[in-house]
């Protein structure tokens, strides 16, 4: 089976958590790194991520997850067209750069929906510990 090719403005349905079958991975960035190959910077929206941060202890997106081609390969369905223009992600991916180019940040080579669980459950973390 050829690989699909993912490309920066693309919409894709995916294998979500229940509930959120409405949820799409928006294809915001592709960068080449000499370490991990290809990282493709997504946006995961219409989610019900919890996050105890935010009002109403909902977050209904992830604005920016650095990912692997494995992560979309294990994840991604059918292409649903064309990504939204947010630009949201921008500040997420500042951040994940500056921590990447010091060697403190990686990137996810997990399915996407166990991403969303993995955050939920730092984010959790982290309002424990106060």
């Amino acid at each position: 089976m050829p690989k699909p090719d993912y490309a920066v403005g693309q919409s894709w349905t995916y294998r979500t958590r229940p509930g959120e079958e409405a949820s799409r991975v928006a294809i915001r960035h592709i960068d080449h790194e000499p370490e991990d190959g290809e990282v493709f910077h997504v946006s995961i929206l219409d989610v019900k991520l919890r996050n105890h941060r935010v009002p109403g202890g909902m977050q209904g997106a992830m604005n920016h997850a650095a990912v692997s081609r494995a992560t979309l390969d294990a994840s991604l369905l059918a292409l649903a067209g064309e990504a939204d223009a947010d630009e949201s992600w921008r500040d997420g991916y500042g951040v994940w750069r500056q921590a990447y180019d010091n060697g403190d940040a990686g990137i996810f080579d997990i399915p996407v929906n166990e991403i969303l669980g993995y955050i939920e459950m730092v984010v959790a973390a982290s309002g424990e510990a106060r």
